[in-house]
């Protein structure tokens, strides 16, 4: 892993915007039957997210470093400048089973990001979601979409009736335009 994915901020010589290319398997099981992503190889050897599956890169004590938005979560909202982040865990086939809680490591770290107002970077995928699109994400690969501090954060109800951790990330002034697929 590059070590410079364990730091705050932009990574030197990665500019907002920049697009990642991902590779994609076949997966058929009695649930999922798709393409997915299985590399985020591109990110993590720039240094701007440090998983190659999970969606928030962190420290629990410091905070996150990168969150990835790719279609994972159906309680994620995407506005562009604005982003309502559903947490970490408890999903099995990408369908919410257990409750969340900001016990888990990776929603520790945007708790913490919360608390220092720290910056995290912000990475989005394309959408294979079929059950919903979002406007903001790439049509392939992931992309680089700047830095966002964390406003909030709450547990509450999601959409599958377990109680999910929620974060509201705001993005940080003059980084440019979000770019629409």
């Amino acid at each position: 892993m590059s070590p410079s994915a364990r730091r705050y901020g932009h990574i030197p010589g990665v500019g907002v915007n920049t697009h990642f290319r991902t590779k994609y398997v076949f997966s058929s099981s009695s649930l999922v039957s798709d393409f997915y992503p299985i590399s985020r190889t591109e990110l993590k050897e720039a240094g701007v997210h440090g998983q190659p599956r999970r969606g928030i890169y962190g420290d629990p004590k410091r905070g996150a470093f990168a969150i990835c938005l790719s279609g994972g979560y159906e309680d994620n909202e995407d506005y562009g400048d604005r982003i309502v982040y559903a947490g970490s865990g408890g999903q099995m086939n990408r369908r919410q089973i257990v409750h969340q809680s900001f016990d888990d490591a990776d929603n520790k770290s945007l708790y913490a990001s919360w608390e220092t107002k720290r910056p995290v970077r912000v990475i989005r995928g394309a959408d294979k979601n079929k059950d919903y699109y979002n406007p903001h994400a790439p049509t392939s690969g992931y992309r680089y979409d700047g830095l966002f501090v964390v406003d909030s954060c709450e547990i509450r109800q999601g959409m599958a009736g377990f109680n999910m951790c929620f974060f509201e990330l705001s993005r940080i002034a003059e980084q440019g335009e979000v770019p629409e697929a």
